[in-house]
């Protein structure tokens, strides 16, 4: 028994090697393609740019990557001059322990560094691919997972965050690990990387507050002090690295949900879509009203599932549509989150092909062709985009709903404990 043990020890760890050396492997043949056929020809990268030349900035320079030197640098690296008021200012805008993450492509040169970064990117989103699969315990045929992948990779929302060089991938990831280390069991792994998501917190300032209230609801309280302790750690040491950090971030911060909603014209997007539909003098009231709406629902659903008599996917799935459809900061990119719902259907759809191709299809090409509709109108992408990917969603979530107001028994009704299996269904038994 020993000896059989210790050879199937050998054996999985000479795979995991394996493993590991192929995906170095495709890693860099991947991002030698990118540079070679991309960014080495065509500079890009918008939003990962800030992010690359201000962490080179505090790192190779010892300068304060909020500061207006280090903006102006970013705007003529990026603009070839000052950028205008009624332009994105491009700053650094994010917290200053995002420089860790991008720590080690702040030593290449942009071109290379760009190339690494969205294949990196590339790889992050087939990984959350396969653990959003395992949480649903879904094992597609390998036919099955290439074409899921592929439709991971094209969806709207994701390509445009490669394309962009975008962080949203990155908090994907995470809150699809989140998920799967609470399923198994692993409080302080789940607790940790929702602390990691705060790199992007205007993905996550309702999902927070809801795993949180949840993990303390299930007296889960190794994810709530990891949570509190990783986002200890982080505060402490960019206070370190930067005393004057915390402040500046703060004041950019407003800074920054000024000019990244210029293109809305300062709406949320439910506000953009009521304004296709109401009168101006109308539409701020109608707005006003839906979001009102939209939150109190929230509120509700979020009660009944900490008292153990409601859906606690239905909670989540709501609060990521709420994250995206409220506030007036929100981009495409952001929109990467619905994946985890749109998965989830479409698992439990998986018996009808029908139902499956005909959601994934409408899922890929709409946004695609609403895109390429509009974007003359305003030589880039319309502020209308914003809304009916998190609209759809919403809709296939009330269908989703009972009669009785319940939901159907395919939908936890709690986040899972240790001994739950999520994966099962994502079913456990209606405590109401």
């Amino acid at each position: 028994m020993t000896c059989g043990f210790s050879s199937n020890l050998i054996g999985n760890r000479w795979r995991a090697v394996c493993a590991a050396i192929l995906v170095v492997a495709v890693y860099l043949l991947l991002a030698y393609g990118t540079y070679s056929l991309f960014t080495s020809q065509i500079p890009s990268g918008n939003d990962f740019y800030p992010r690359w030349r201000g962490t080179r900035a505090l790192v190779m320079e010892g300068r304060d990557p909020y500061s207006d030197e280090v903006t102006l640098e970013i705007q003529q690296g990026m603009y070839g001059r000052p950028a205008t008021e009624d332009e994105d200012q491009v700053a650094f805008a994010y917290p200053l322990y995002v420089a860790l993450l991008v720590l080690p492509f702040s030593f290449f040169p942009y071109p290379q560094a760009q190339a690494l970064w969205m294949s990196f990117l590339v790889l992050l989103t087939l990984a959350a691919v396969m653990i959003i699969l395992r949480t649903l315990d879904w094992r597609p045929s390998p036919t099955g997972l290439v074409a899921i992948s592929v439709w991971f990779l094209l969806f709207y929302p994701t390509a445009r965050s490669i394309l962009l060089g975008q962080f949203s991938i990155v908090v994907l990831a995470l809150l699809a690990l989140v998920l799967w280390a609470t399923q198994r069991g692993h409080p302080i792994l789940a607790g940790c990387c929702l602390a990691l998501t705060t790199i992007k917190p205007q993905m996550v300032f309702l999902l927070i507050p809801f795993l949180l209230l949840t993990a303390l609801r299930w007296k889960n309280y190794g994810a709530v002090i990891s949570f509190f302790a990783l986002v200890a750690i982080l505060l402490l040491l960019s206070s370190f690295v930067l005393p004057t950090w915390l402040p500046s971030f703060i004041t950019g911060l407003g800074r920054y949900q000024a000019y990244t909603s210029i293109y809305m014209e300062g709406r949320s997007p439910l506000g953009v879509v009521i304004s296709y539909v109401l009168p101006s003098r109308l539409s701020s009231w109608a707005t006003l009203l839906a979001s009102l709406a939209l939150m109190g629902s929230l509120v509700h659903v979020w009660i009944r599932s900490l008292m153990g008599r409601g859906d606690a996917c239905q909670a989540l799935f709501l609060t990521i549509i709420v994250t995206l459809l409220v506030p007036a900061q929100t981009g495409t990119t952001n929109q990467v989150l619905l994946l985890l719902p749109l998965t989830y259907w479409l698992y439990q759809w998986r018996g009808s092909r029908l139902a499956t191709l005909s959601l994934s299809s409408v899922l890929l090409a709409g946004p695609w062709i609403l895109f390429l509709s509009t974007f003359w109108q305003r030589n880039g992408e319309h502020a209308i985009l914003a809304a009916p990917l998190p609209l759809l969603t919403l809709a296939i979530l009330w269908w989703n709903r009972s009669p009785a107001g319940e939901s159907p028994s395919v939908l936890v009704d709690h986040i899972p404990q240790p001994h739950d299996r999520i994966g099962q269904g994502w079913t456990a038994a209606d405590e109401s």
